[in-house]
């Protein structure tokens, strides 16, 4: 009985031992698994912190460019501020071509062709007729403008010499007169005139009249002229002055 006894004890504590050790492998096994747990939980959590990256990240690109579309057209706006000013001076330089073209405008004059009846006839001595020819004005209207009819008016009372060329002469070259106001209302254009007309005799009367109703026909593009001076009809205040 002793022997046995004896005997037993051994196998006791190896079980016991077998025990102990067996506990203490799962519980290192469960202390392992929670450490692998510890890894994976923080990959997983990286993992979050990257996704929250990438959609930040997106979004940071999606700035940048709209940072670049900006900065394009900043940059654009210099290029287009070239054209701009191209296109400023494509404006000035056509309204300069305009003026040009404008101070280029040529208003009909009616000179006198003495001893040639050639031209447009007009009551008078029949000794002459009326030649027409064209003159630049600049800062009118075109023909049928008030102020049209002006510029032509001014180049034969500006015109101080009486033989203009090609055997034309202007009857007016003495006189001193002012156009005061033009006005075209239907087939008719008005001239009134102020100063003093002077005529060389009386065929002259019927040749400055002519003048002044023809150039301001044509650049009225009417077909009725009425010359006013002072108020009265220019025949009636010229013939009152040679009476």
């Amino acid at each position: 009985m002793s022997q046995t006894r004896t005997a037993r004890r051994p196998f006791l504590v190896t079980a016991a031992l077998t025990a102990v050790l067996s506990l203490g492998l799962t519980a290192c096994g469960t202390g392992g698994g929670e450490a692998s747990e510890s890894p994976t939980t923080s990959p997983s959590d990286t993992a979050s912190a990257s996704a929250s990256a990438t959609e930040s990240m997106p979004a940071t690109e999606s700035a940048t460019p709209s940072d670049s579309a900006t900065a394009s057209p900043s940059a654009s706006s210099a290029p287009s501020g070239s054209p701009s000013a191209s296109a400023s001076g494509s404006a000035s330089g056509s309204a300069s071509a305009s003026e040009t073209a404008q101070g280029a405008t040529e208003a009909t004059v009616y000179w006198v062709a003495m001893d040639n009846l050639e031209g447009i006839e007009f009551p008078g001595c029949g000794d002459s007729s009326l030649m027409e020819s064209t003159a630049p004005v600049s800062g009118v209207g075109d023909v049928g403008d008030p102020s049209f009819v002006e510029a032509g008016l001014q180049v034969l009372l500006d015109q101080s010499e009486y033989e203009v060329g090609s055997g034309l002469t202007n009857s007016l070259y003495q006189s001193e007169l002012e156009v005061t106001e033009v006005s075209i209302s239907g087939d008719t254009v008005t001239v009134d005139l102020t100063g003093t007309p002077i005529s060389s005799g009386t065929c002259d009367d019927p040749r400055i009249i002519a003048q002044l109703e023809n150039t301001a026909l044509a650049n009225a593009g009417v077909y009725a002229a009425q010359i006013l001076l002072d108020g009265t009809p220019i025949q009636e205040a010229m013939s009152q002055k040679g009476a």
